[in-house]
């Protein structure tokens, strides 16, 4: 047994070598599964903003693009919610979500209002104000995906920050139909106002999406 002993020592070890290598292989190859939802489409068009621009074209023009921006390399997979121009209903939305069961869902948005004059990006994240302490376990969920959620909009924000410079309007709570009932990340990004023309001009323009993409791309793969 003695003069066996070390034989069987470095067998063991390649076995060990052997199972940590393709844990590690798997590990490197495991992708972050997240949801795209371009806002709006088919019979609902959104909001409607200068020389006929609609918001339901801008989302899904830019949800599209930040999908192929995802797929140009990395470990990041985006699912669209849609990514045709077809109605799609709250609850269809949301059953696509369940079914996916991404990392974090990103919602697009176009803004409106505050007159012709008003400008600028704005984030959206739902507060988990109503989780009580009767559910300890409930709550500590709930919190852990608010401060995932506000960090994947500080990121978010800084980066169209630099795409943007003193554009953005800031990171609020309020409610988000889209994430009740979704145990997970959900941040609503109003990408700009097209009722302003010069907001249309930039949500519009294929360049202006590209690197809007770009830059919410760059979101995603640092929250990871």
């Amino acid at each position: 047994m003695l003069q066996t002993w070390p034989k069987f020592t470095v067998v063991f070890f390649w076995v060990l070598v052997l199972c940590f290598a393709g844990t590690a292989g798997y590990a490197q190859t495991a992708k972050h599964i997240v949801v795209i939802d371009a806002a709006h489409g088919g019979d609902d068009a959104g909001v409607l903003g200068v020389d006929g621009a609609v918001e339901k074209d801008v989302t899904l023009a830019i949800a599209l693009a930040l999908q192929k921006e995802l797929a140009k390399g990395g470990n990041v997979e985006a699912l669209l919610t849609r990514n045709t121009d077809r109605t799609l209903s709250l609850e269809e939305r949301k059953k696509i979500i369940l079914k996916t069961n991404p990392a974090l869902v990103l919602s697009l948005h176009a803004n409106a209002g505050f007159g012709k004059t008003a400008t600028g990006f704005e984030l959206y994240y739902p507060g988990f104000a109503k989780a009580g302490a009767a559910n300890k376990t409930a709550a500590a969920q709930d919190n852990r995906h608010l401060n995932d959620t506000v960090k994947l909009a500080r990121l978010v924000q800084k980066n169209l920050d630099s795409l943007f410079p003193r554009q953005g309007r800031g990171l609020r709570e309020a409610g988000v139909p889209l994430a009740e009932g979704l145990a997970l990340p959900v941040l609503v990004v109003e990408l700009g106002f097209i009722t302003n023309a010069d907001g249309k001009k930039k949500l519009t323009s294929a360049k202006a999406q590209a690197e809007i993409a770009g830059a919410l791309a760059k979101s995603i793969k640092g929250f990871f």
